[in-house]
C-alpha cells in the first residue's frame, strides 16, 4: 500500500495538493475513512514535502481545510439522514457495540467529544455523523470540529515531514497508537455513491424506524 501511495502521490503541482484534501475531506465524510488510508495519504504528503518535491505550507492548508469540510459533510449526512446511515454497507462495517458506545461518548461529553474524537481512528470517522444524528447545534460542532480538523491535517502532514527518513517507523506507530500530535478522486466516487444510496426512497420500514428513532434521545447541549 505505501509504495502504491507513493506513486500517488508522485504528481506535482496543484494535484498533490487536491488528492491530499480529498483524502483528508474522505477520512470522515460518508464513512469513507473506514476504506481509504487517509491518514497514511497525509504522512506521505508530509514526506514528499520534506523531499522537496511539494510545499509544506500549502500542503498543511490544503489536509486542514479538507478535514474540516469531511467533518462538516459527515455531520450534514448524519442530520439528514439519520439511522439509515448505520444501516448502509460502511455502516454495517461498524458493529452495533461500536456505533452504541460512540454514541454515549458524544452524548457524555457533547462538544468537546468532537474535538478529542478527531485523535482516535474509529471516533474520528463516527463522530461527526453522530453528532448530525444527535442534533448537535452546527455552531457548536464547529467550534470543536474547526481547530481539531485544522491541528489534525497540518499535523499529520508536519508529522510525516517530520519524520524525513524514518517514516517507515512512524507509519507503523501512527497504524497501532493513533496519532498524537496537535485515489482522491475515487473517494469522491465513493462518497457520491454512498450517499445517492442513501437517499433512495424509504421503505414504509425504514421510514417507521427514522420516525421512532427521531423521537428519541438527543445529544444535550
Amino acid at each position: 500500500m505505501t509504495q502504491g501511495l507513493h506513486q500517488l502521490m508522485a504528481v506535482t503541482g496543484s494535484w498533490a495538493y487536491l488528492v491530499v484534501g480529498l483524502m483528508a475531506c474522505a477520512e470522515t465524510a460518508a464513512l469513507i475513512g473506514l476504506v481509504v488510508p487517509g491518514e497514511l495519504t497525509l504522512l506521505m504528503a508530509g514526506f514528499l514535502a520534506f523531499t522537496g518535491q511539494v510545499s509544506l505550507p500549502l500542503m498543511m492548508v490544503a489536509a486542514g481545510v479538507g478535514a474540516v469540510a469531511g467533518d462538516s459533510i459527515s455531520y450534514r449526512i448524519g442530520r439528514r439522514l439519520g439511522p439509515r446511515v448505520r444501516d448502509s454497507r460502511l455502516g454495517r462495517r461498524v458493529s452495533a457495540e461500536r456505533w452504541d458506545r460512540t454514541e454515549d461518548y458524544l452524548r457524555r461529553r457533547g462538544g468537546p467529544a468532537v474535538l478529542l474524537g478527531r485523535w482516535v481512528g474509529l471516533l474520528r470517522a463516527l463522530v461527526p455523523m453522530l453528532a448530525g444524528m444527535g442534533r448537535l447545534p452546527y455552531g457548536r460542532f464547529l467550534a470543536y470540529g474547526v481547530p481539531g480538523g485544522l491541528v489534525w491535517g497540518a499535523g499529520t502532514v508536519g508529522l510525516g515531514y517530520a519524520a524525513g527518513s524514518s517514516y517507515e517507523l512512524v507509519e507503523r506507530i501512527s497504524g497501532r497508537v493513533g496519532l498524537l500530535v496537535a485515489g482522491g478522486l475515487v473517494a469522491v466516487a465513493a462518497a457520491g455513491l454512498g450517499v445517492h444510496r442513501l437517499t433512495r426512497p424509504r421503505t414504509p420500514v425504514a421510514a417507521e424506524y427514522v420516525r421512532a428513532t427521531s423521537s428519541g434521545r438527543q445529544v444535550k447541549r
